[in-house]
């Protein structure tokens, strides 16, 4: 791998790990309230411009916001060298 490959990885994978921090704390509170909505008889939400009580559509949204934490935890502790190699793979095939 030559310098400038190098430098543009490095940044690669320091932006990659920065946006895993911010997708764990985004993506915990996201489910933090969404939990406390699925738990709430009486709380609505907004699907789609439709407000709804369903139990079923609250248990999914809770579900679809353990995502973010989920692929922020990836970002965040994957190996470095799988990063790299991905990064690498990235910018060559875009440059």
């Amino acid at each position: 791998m030559d310098a400038e490959l190098k430098k543009r990885v490095d940044v690669i994978v320091g932006l990659s790990r920065l946006a895993g921090g911010i997708l764990i704390l985004i993506g915990c509170l996201l489910v933090f309230f969404f939990a406390q909505a699925a738990l709430d008889p009486n709380a609505v939400i907004e699907v789609n411009g439709i407000p709804t009580k369903e139990k079923s559509t609250k248990i999914s949204a809770v579900l679809f916001a353990c995502l973010f934490p989920i692929s922020g935890l990836f970002l965040a502790f994957a190996p470095s060298k799988l990063i790299d190699k991905l990064a690498a793979k990235i910018i060559t095939r875009l440059s």
